[in-house]
């Protein structure tokens, strides 16, 4: 009762300030009657056929699951990478890759996610798999590849749309979905994003009647009308009660809370609504703590992180702040023609970012500028450390090769994997760790019983089912049992991703803790 009376005040309060629209009926009449509607095919070039209102398309130029970023030019994967796979099953094998701390899989799991490819068989225009990537890419918090995807894809249907919606509306650009909703109220029936489109086109009057309407059709919850109407006037309705976070967390409820600075859950974010600290009125300290965040999940370039770094002024030190300080302090350093200065910057640098598990992200930034710095006696005392900087970057040595003291063990085992030296013989390695990839490289075939069927399915084309299978083998990464990181390896290079091969052998050797 009393909010049906609130409601009414409020849209007499902006029918004071505007004369009705027409788009009023239309909204009425669609929560009552929803619309039929014919969703054409996803847009593409070829044989099409206009008659009337009716586009005709052949059936194998439908599918949204071929959509893409990446070619295979540039990913080096085959065109038909799911082979004879079927659509449940690759859905399933996608799911299997759990969040890696090791660069190398995670960049390999998002090519998967991002190849433009031939769908599966039995793959329908809707673009099941098109959805499925969609949503592994925003759970793990990389939403501009999200997006981009779903662009490529088209938007001419509902769940397609859905996905625009709530990805633009965490990083507040929703100008382009809602405009389309305009053009076509079929793309969403959703009360919620209805409502956010009609206020931020501001029309708050048709927003309020919408709500009404909505609940008592029976058409939305209690607590999402309470919200709802929250978001329409936040001083008028202050004093309602506040229903809490749900569980799970979705993206309008969060971003409405957002808008109202309603507290957030007592756990930490998911990845997706990070992306919603990195904009410039957020506080320095959040916006740094959701960038490692999203960098450590491989949802980010680490050159992101690095420029909040160094736009950011420590009101305090130690944790997040001290890493700023850390990075602010080398820059200085490398133009301070202090080799001694330099040498202790990169050094504690290095000892912060990777307690800190953020030493790929420092190394990343780093290496291009290390690479070609001149080394003098200073500096050359730490060139230990730069070649296994250089080395998880992938970069190469030139003047750091044979500086200082000699690299440990495992550096040199590095050393090698990236000169592509060949790996032969038996493994002069005690640790399970060196010696499992010291198995992979020296072409012993793993003795695990999936193996015969595995090389099978490589010859028979199912590409990225064997990847993912091996990436979710390598996932655990160092604390991965030594017979998976032999055979996600040993997979890998037959799959003819040598260097990627290496280049994960490489990052779980030398990516731990740094000692002081």
């Amino acid at each position: 009762m009393w909010r049906g009376l609130a409601i009414a005040a409020l849209c007499a309060q902006q029918l004071v300030a505007q004369t009705p629209h027409s788009a009023i009926d239309w909204l009425s009449e669609s929560l009552l009657q929803p619309p039929n509607f014919v969703i054409s095919p996803p847009g593409r070039t070829g044989n099409l056929l206009a008659t009337s209102n009716i586009l005709a398309m052949p059936l194998e130029m439908i599918s949204r699951d071929a959509a893409g970023l990446l070619p295979p030019e540039v990913t080096g994967f085959p065109r038909a990478i799911w082979g004879r796979t079927l659509t449940e099953v690759a859905e399933q094998q996608l799911r299997l890759v759990k969040h890696s701390n090791v660069p190398e899989v995670m960049a390999l799991y998002k090519q998967v996610l991002l190849a433009q490819s031939d769908p599966p068989l039995d793959a329908g225009p809707m673009g099941t798999l098109l959805l499925t990537r969609i949503d592994l890419l925003v759970a793990m918090g990389a939403l501009d590849e999200a997006e981009t995807l779903i662009l490529l894809a088209g938007i001419s249907e509902p769940e397609i749309f859905r996905r625009w919606f709530e990805t633009t509306l965490i990083g507040q650009r929703t100008n382009a979905p809602c405009k389309a909703l305009s053009v076509q109220p079929s793309l969403s029936d959703d009360i919620a994003t209805r409502v956010i489109c009609l206020a931020r086109a501001g029309d708050w009057n048709a927003a309020a009647i919408t709500v009404s309407l909505a609940e008592s059709l029976g058409q939305i919850a209690v607590d999402d009308a309470d919200l709802l109407v929250r978001f329409l006037d936040p001083e008028m309705f202050a004093d309602l009660p506040d229903a809490g976070n749900p569980d799970p967390l979705d993206p309008i409820t969060f971003t409405l809370r957002e808008s109202l600075a309603l507290p957030r859950p007592e756990t930490p974010l998911p990845l997706p609504y990070l992306n919603a600290d990195l904009g410039l009125r957020t506080p320095a300290r959040q916006r740094i703590v959701a960038a490692e965040r999203l960098v450590r999940a491989s949802a980010i370039p680490p050159g992101l992180l690095f420029s909040i770094y160094r736009g950011s002024r420590a009101a305090s030190s130690g944790g997040a702040w001290g890493r700023a300080e850390h990075v602010q302090e080398l820059d200085t350093a490398l133009v301070s023609e202090d080799g001694q200065r330099l040498a202790e910057a990169i050094s504690t640098t290095m000892i912060a970012f990777s307690d800190a598990g953020l030493l790929y992200a420092f190394a990343f930034e780093y290496a291009d500028t290390l690479a070609h710095f001149p080394p003098d006696e200073d500096t050359g005392q730490i060139a230990p450390r730069i070649r296994r900087l250089l080395l998880i970057a992938d970069r190469p040595m030139a003047q750091w090769a044979t500086l200082g003291r000699a690299d440990p063990p495992r550096v040199q085992f590095a050393t090698r994997l990236a000169s592509r030296a060949p790996v032969q013989g038996v493994s002069p390695y005690s640790h399970a760790l060196p010696e499992a990839i010291h198995l992979a490289f020296a072409n012993l075939t793993p003795t695990q019983r999936e193996i015969p069927e595995l090389m099978a399915k490589i010859d028979t084309g199912h590409f990225a089912e064997v990847l993912l299978h091996a990436l979710s083998l390598l996932a655990d990464g160092r604390d991965a049992a030594p017979q998976a990181l032999h055979e996600g390896l040993f997979l890998l290079r037959k799959l003819g991703l040598e260097d990627s091969a290496r280049r994960v052998a490489i990052q779980l050797l030398l990516i731990e803790p740094e000692p002081a």
